[in-house]
Parts: structure tokens; C-alpha cells; sequence
């Protein structure tokens, strides 16, 4: 417990830091409206809705597996295991993958950019402030066996 508490001092909790770019992505466009390419609301939800879709279901499919796995969502808690099997088949981090779908997802349908930079500045937060420390964090803990799972299995997709 120790060890994980040395691995993720002073790190925001994933969900407040995607709430933190939604509510800023949010009052940036009230302030300053710049529109991506998409032009008909019926475009912007046919290509943003199903991104949505996939953002819940990848969530949710993770959440469940974590769940009857006895492992922590929280993320405070410490890990009892890595997982291998739903999403987390096709990637490390499918939690933060729905973050990232879900902001790309409110990109499209409200046609912001200041969502699709909030998508990319979170990825750059997640994929090097949250994942980096986890990925050290979980080695320590399952040593090859983790390692091993990394080489077969994307940080990503």
C-alpha cells in the first residue's frame, strides 16, 4: 500500500480531470465559439453519437470486469490484479480510452474545438501524468507477468 501511495502522490483522480476539460472546453466555447468542419447537427450526431456509444460501452464493459474481479476502480486503491480479458484485451486502459472517446464524442456533436484540444491536451495528460506512473506502479507489483502483458497488449489501441 505504501509503494502506491509513493507512485501516485499529488495526482488528480482521472474523472475530476475529465471533468476539469469538459467544464473547460465547455466555457471556452460560450466565451469563444470555433467550429470544427461539421456543418448539419444530423452529420455532427451521426458521427458523434456512435463515438459516444462506444465510449459507454467500453466503460462499462471495463467497469463490470473490475467489479467481478474484486480489483479497485478507485483509483486510490491498491490493484489485487491486471486484467486480460474485455477490453482490456485490446488495451491497457479502456477507462481512459471512454474519457478520451467521450470528449472526442462532445467534439463532433457540438462541432468545438475547444473540445477536440481538450481531447488531445487530456490525452497527453492521461498517456504520460496517470499511465506512466500506473505502468511503473504495476510492474513493481507483477514484475514479468506485467511486462509481459504490455508487450501483448496496447497502451491505447
Amino acid at each position: 500500500m505504501e509503494d502506491q501511495k509513493k507512485y501516485f502522490k499529488g495526482t488528480i483522480p482521472p474523472p475530476v480531470i475529465f471533468f476539469a476539460f469538459v467544464m473547460f472546453s465547455y466555457l471556452a466555447r460560450r466565451i469563444m465559439p470555433v467550429d470544427l468542419i461539421f456543418s448539419t447537427q444530423t452529420v455532427r450526431l451521426l458521427v458523434g453519437l456512435p463515438i459516444l456509444l462506444m465510449s459507454g460501452i467500453i466503460a462499462a464493459a471495463a467497469s463490470m470486469i473490475m467489479i467481478k474481479n474484486r480489483t479497485a476502480i478507485n483509483y486510490y486503491k491498491p490493484t489485487t490484479k491486471f486484467l486480460l480479458t474485455g477490453p482490456f484485451r485490446f488495451t491497457r486502459n479502456p477507462l481512459y480510452l471512454s474519457f478520451l472517446l467521450a470528449i472526442l464524442a462532445m467534439a463532433v456533436i457540438s462541432n468545438s474545438l475547444w473540445h477536440l484540444i481538450s481531447c488531445v491536451i487530456m490525452f497527453f495528460v492521461f498517456n504520460f501524468g496517470i499511465v506512466a506512473r500506473e505502468e511503473r506502479y504495476l510492474t513493481k507489483c507483477f514484475g514479468d507477468e506485467y511486462i509481459r502483458y504490455k508487450q501483448k497488449v496496447r497502451r491505447w489501441i
